[in-house]
């Protein structure tokens, strides 16, 4: 499936809450699954269903093995899962982190915002109730995320309410990167041009 990109107006909009399974449902679900799993030029580790222009409250991770404090680098990715209908019932009193180590916040990016970085403010962990797909029914779950997972857990989860990470940059005062076509530098970006996204 086609990975939209911003300004795309779909990627602003509330997806809609799954309440039946169908063949066709499956069927997508396995397809958002296997284009986070072939995305490159960023590794992609969560995928949400706005981002491929689909307005239903699912995403799917590729996240690494263990939870490793900081990010993924070149770990090998775990298990490919889907969460539907995701809510976060508790998280981290704590003030939120741009990452473990305060002194080197970890810099979001993002499968439709190509090349564009920044630290987004996050809670530590998560607890997250959702339901996935078994022989064709919902089932519920409950189940807590940490560190560089929990921080994945609540990008995608922004994707379904139409929030970008930049929207926290901007909320925040932070600054936000763009890394050149030829290299890894990254360039901080006008905080007016972020407005326009």
């Amino acid at each position: 499936m086609k990975i939209i990109t911003i300004p795309h107006p779909t990627l602003r909009k509330t997806a809609s809450v799954i309440t039946k399974v169908n063949e066709q449902l499956i069927k997508f679900i396995k397809e958002l699954e296997k284009s986070l799993a072939d995305s490159q030029n960023p590794r992609g580790v969560g995928l949400a269903a706005p981002q491929v222009d689909k307005l239903l409250r699912v995403f799917t991770t590729n996240l690494p093995d263990g939870d490793d404090p900081g990010q993924p680098g070149d770990r090998p990715l775990g298990e490919l899962r889907h969460f539907i209908n995701p809510v976060i019932s508790r998280a981290c009193k704590r003030k939120k982190v741009l990452g473990v180590n305060p002194k080197d916040p970890d810099l979001e990016g993002c499968l439709s915002m190509p090349r564009i970085y920044g630290p987004v403010p996050r809670h530590r962990w998560v607890e997250l109730e959702f339901q996935t797909l078994v022989n064709g029914k919902l089932h519920d779950h409950k189940e807590r995320f940490d560190n560089f997972s929990a921080r994945v857990i609540q990008h995608e989860l922004d994707h379904l309410d139409g929030i970008l990470f930049t929207d926290y940059s901007l909320e925040h005062d932070l600054p936000v990167y763009l890394q050149s076509n030829d290299s890894e530098n990254l360039v901080e970006i006008d905080k007016e041009l972020i407005k326009l996204i």
